[in-house]
This record gives C-alpha cells, sequence and structure tokens, in this order.
C-alpha cells in the first residue's frame, strides 16, 4: 500500500508540475507580447509638450533674441543648461544634416520652449543654387526637425546671410538675419565673446552666436548674467517679432529696423 501510495503521489506531481509549468509558459508568453507592444507603442514619435506661447510687448520690454546657427552639436546641450537656469528662451537655426545626429537635443529644445528654425541642409550659398536646389535644402530641413522633435519651423536664417528676392521667394518662410553678429567663429575666446554679447546688445535687436563652439557655449552663462543686470528679458525670434507681420521671403534684423 505504502509503494502503491507513492507512486500515485509521484504521478499527481508530475501532472501538477506539468500543468504549472504550462500555465507558467502561457504567463510568460502573455508578458512577452504585452512588453513588445508597450515597446512598439512607446516607438511612436513623441509629440513635444511645447510650453504655452508668450504674449510679451518687446516694443515697451528690453528685448532680446539671442540666436544659435550651424547646430545641433556637441556643445549644444551645455548651452540649453545654461538658458534653463536662467529661464532663457533663444532661437536655434539648425543644419538639417546635424539633426538626426542629435535628436534628443532637438526635442529638448522643443520642451523647453525654444524656437526650432531651418538653416539649411549642409549651409550652402543660396544665392548660387537653382530655385529648385534652394527649396531642397529647405524641405529636407523641414522633414528631420519635424521628425525629430515633431515641430515644423516657421523661421529662417540664409547662410552667410547670402539672400536675394529668388532664393526669398524659393524658401517661403521669413528670412531673418541680425543685428549683431558676435564673430564668435572667428575669436574662440569666451571673454571677448561674452564681453561683445553683453556690452553691444542692444533693445530688439536679433543676436548670432554658434552654439557647435565651445568656447561660444562658455561664454552664453556671462551673456546671459550681464544681459539679465541691464534688464533684458530673453525671447525667441517669434516673440520678438509677433507684434509685426512678417513676410514670407522678406528678410529681418531687428525690431526697430527702419521700414
Amino acid at each position: 500500500m505504502r509503494s502503491g501510495n507513492l507512486a500515485i503521489l509521484v504521478v499527481l506531481g508530475l501532472t501538477l508540475a506539468t500543468a504549472c509549468s504550462g500555465q507558467g509558459t502561457k504567463q510568460r508568453q502573455a508578458e512577452n507580447a504585452r512588453h513588445q507592444a508597450a515597446l512598439k507603442k512607446g516607438a511612436a514619435p513623441r509629440q513635444p509638450r511645447i510650453p504655452p506661447p508668450r504674449r510679451l510687448d518687446c516694443a515697451r520690454l528690453k528685448c532680446v533674441a539671442l540666436t544659435f546657427d550651424d547646430g545641433p552639436g556637441d556643445h549644444t546641450a551645455r548651452v540649453l543648461d545654461s538658458l534653463r537656469g536662467v529661464g532663457a528662451r533663444a532661437t536655434f537655426f539648425m543644419l538639417g544634416q546635424n539633426v538626426a545626429s542629435y535628436p534628443d537635443v532637438v526635442r529638448r529644445m522643443a520642451f523647453e520652449g525654444h524656437e526650432l528654425a531651418n538653416h539649411t541642409w549642409s549651409h550652402p550659398v543660396l544665392t548660387e543654387l537653382s530655385p529648385a536646389a534652394v527649396r531642397a535644402q529647405v524641405a529636407r530641413t523641414q522633414q528631420a526637425i519635424k521628425e525629430a522633435s515633431g515641430v515644423t519651423p516657421t523661421m529662417f536664417r540664409p547662410p552667410y546671410g547670402a539672400t536675394d528676392a529668388r532664393v526669398g521667394r524659393a524658401v517661403g518662410m521669413p528670412q531673418i538675419l541680425w543685428s549683431l553678429d558676435s564673430m564668435d567663429w572667428r575669436y574662440r575666446s569666451a571673454k571677448r565673446n561674452a564681453d561683445i554679447g553683453v556690452r553691444k546688445t542692444k533693445p530688439g535687436g536679433v543676436v548670432l552666436f554658434h552654439d557647435i563652439h565651445k568656447t561660444t557655449a562658455s561664454a552664453v552663462p556671462r551673456i546671459l548674467a550681464g544681459l539679465k543686470e541691464r534688464g533684458f528679458t530673453f525671447v525667441t525670434v517669434t516673440e520678438l517679432f509677433q507684434s509685426r507681420r512678417l513676410a514670407p521671403g522678406s528678410r529681418y534684423t531687428e525690431l526697430r529696423e527702419t521700414p
């Protein structure tokens, strides 16, 4: 009897183990399926939660639009850190060919309220290109920025400031130049570039820097501190010109320029 009972118990145990094993396998399969579904859902492009637009009267405030060209690059995140530290907004005129290498940085720009703008795909002299080639430079960059961030730029800056009426028609967006060129691409001195940015900036101005240079990233905290001490409000290009109706293809350098 004892050996018979033992045999029965062994058989029952094996049956139970097999059932549990099958149940566990099904559970694991179900969990894996849920996990894969979650991964697929998470892989969909995430729309930036852009801060609401600010209504600012830059005709009365000391507004300045700090702009950064040719990025994103290795030093762009440092620039963003500095801007976030003082709650400042800026505009980044990006090259489409660089965007795919720094998608997280581009998304961060949008999340933190900065303006994402178009600076062509590969920085050519647009006046030397055909209208079709100009349109291709702009369209590829629009697509790259949108894919990285969900944002479609509405502002454009021609490389080297080289533009004309023909280029303007091909671009189809307001062309934003600048009232102050820091020349940081030539003078790789953080101190010099900070001094220029603080002393030469005027209310309603558009100031040009390049976030691809280490010395510029090092200068930005001093620029922000100095301009804040002078009473400036840091705005995007769109915020600076919100009191004006900007025409596609036309060129703009500062808020208080003579019409």
